[in-house]
């Protein structure tokens, strides 16, 4: 009974195994990890990573951390990336970045980017055929700018303003 357990178990753990989400190949060899868990990357050989459905190739001397994000995408971070490819747009970095991939969507969490040659910043997203970049932060007011000639125009008004900011700023300043 406890051996055709243990075959049973063992069976069930090899099943896992051969259809592990993430798969890293790199000199004609290929090592599969457990879905979820996080891959450090330090290339001496092009490597090749598919983590659940995304594919990264990661260049020679180039170093990355591949996650998954509590939200289900997958996570790219790596300092000064060059070379880097993300289901076959080229990823580059100035400085430490970190990418969420869902889809065919690359988002930007920290620092900034260029995907296939196309700046995006911090909070930003781009389809990664290239197509559109749109910012995540639209839907946040924009602040309006008052045109300089208005200010001057109305002097008195500005005065009386700049007066009542400061009284409710700070209410105990000398006057």
């Amino acid at each position: 009974m406890k051996k055709s357990l243990v075959l049973v178990f063992g069976a069930l753990f090899l099943f896992g195994m051969a259809h592990a989400a993430v798969t890293v190949e790199a000199g004609g060899k290929t090592t599969k990890y457990e879905n979820g868990q996080t891959v450090r990357v330090n290339a001496a050989e092009d490597t090749v990573v598919n983590y659940n459905g995304v594919e990264i190739f990661v260049p020679a001397g180039e170093a990355v951390v591949i996650a998954q994000s509590s939200d289900g995408s997958v996570l790219l971070s790596g300092n000064n990336m060059s070379g880097v490819t993300v289901n076959g747009a080229a990823v580059r970095s100035t400085g430490r970045a970190v990418v969420a991939v869902s889809g065919s969507t690359l988002s930007v969490r920290t620092g900034s980017v260029s995907v296939n040659n196309q700046a995006v910043a911090a909070g930003s997203s781009v389809n990664m055929s290239g197509a559109s970049a749109s910012a995540a932060s639209a839907a946040l007011p924009v602040p309006t700018v008052v045109a300089s000639t208005e200010m001057t125009n109305n002097s008195a008004a500005t005065q009386q303003q700049a007066q009542n900011v400061e009284e409710t700023l700070s209410p105990s300043s000398p006057r």
